[in-house]
């Protein structure tokens, strides 16, 4: 979108923010280059991307299965285990680009919640939020004008690149964008789950993993939870919509195997087309997380 457009676009989104929620003004090709320069930056502060070990070959398998269970062929899909045993994290980049921290996997404790928790991240890139974040992001910081200019990570001050990196999700978001946020994550929980079920995974493990994130509490409690309902509260929603999930993607068939870059037997990336429109569509199958299991 012309920068001149975009402008006008937020001026007009000034006055009314309350309809900004699910605006994206970014296209992915748009985004491609801030989702790989905040890929490596998230890597560099960590131990580094581990490649080998039963762990690592968990996170490889379960990204195959949860990219293939999105539908989503045109992402340029990749996954890294970062070694940072004290950050319990995870984060999926706009085009697909998954990161799993080492410190989440005690919390995990297993495959089938560490579906739940892939699912969850991959949503928010197949939902377009990183896009819906940063046109929102547009209008309550100045790191915007940046990326407008066309710099790249490196030649941003460190506000403008801790600014965009929260944004893109790598880390919480606060103030303006926190209720809209709150709202995001509560459709990625919806749609994660739908993709852990498609994967093969069990469901019910969804709402154990919230369990234990609960448990966490006080001073302990992760970052990136800031920003997410309540614990228990998503636990209880997932337990009630489960049903309803399960019936809808009874025969479901995969569209494609999709590539990811790190799993065994991939070849290599496909090329996406040049420009893909922004994907402002809600989640393809509605749930509404009141009703009553039948």
């Amino acid at each position: 979108m012309l920068p001149t457009l975009r402008a006008f676009c937020l001026f007009v989104l000034a006055l009314l923010p309350t309809a900004c929620a699910n605006l994206n003004l970014y296209s992915d090709e748009e985004l491609e280059p801030l989702s790989l320069q905040a890929y490596d930056e998230a890597t560099k502060e960590t131990g580094g991307a581990i490649t080998s070990g039963r762990d690592y070959e968990m996170v490889r398998r379960v990204a195959r299965k949860i990219a293939q269970a999105s539908d989503e062929l045109n992402f340029r899909w990749e996954v890294r285990l970062l070694k940072a045993d004290d950050i319990p994290n995870a984060f999926c980049l706009p085009n697909g680009r998954i990161a799993i921290y080492t410190g989440i996997l005690p919390v995990t404790q297993n495959e089938d919640a560490l579906a739940a928790v892939m699912g969850h991240e991959v949503a928010h890139a197949i939902l377009r939020h990183g896009g819906k974040r940063m046109t929102q992001g547009m209008l309550s910081q100045g790191a915007m004008e940046a990326v407008q200019a066309g710099l790249g990570m490196a030649d941003m001050s460190e506000g403008a690149r801790e600014g965009i990196m929260a944004v893109l999700g790598v880390g919480a978001q606060v103030g303006f964008t926190l209720r809209y946020s709150r709202e995001h994550e509560s459709e990625a929980d919806v749609e994660g789950l739908r993709y852990a079920i498609r994967a093969g995974y069990d469901p019910d493990e969804a709402p154990r993993l919230w369990e234990r994130m609960a448990q966490l509490g006080g001073g302990d409690t992760p970052s990136w939870l800031s920003t997410h309902p309540a614990s228990l509260d998503r636990a209880e929603t997932l337990r009630q919509i489960t049903p309803q999930v399960r019936e809808q993607e009874k025969g479901w068939k995969p569209k494609g195997t999709p590539t990811v870059v790190g799993v065994p037997g991939n070849g290599p990336q496909p090329t996406p087309p040049a420009q893909q429109p922004p994907a402002n569509q809600p989640p393809t199958k509605k749930i509404d997380p009141g009703a009553k299991p039948k």
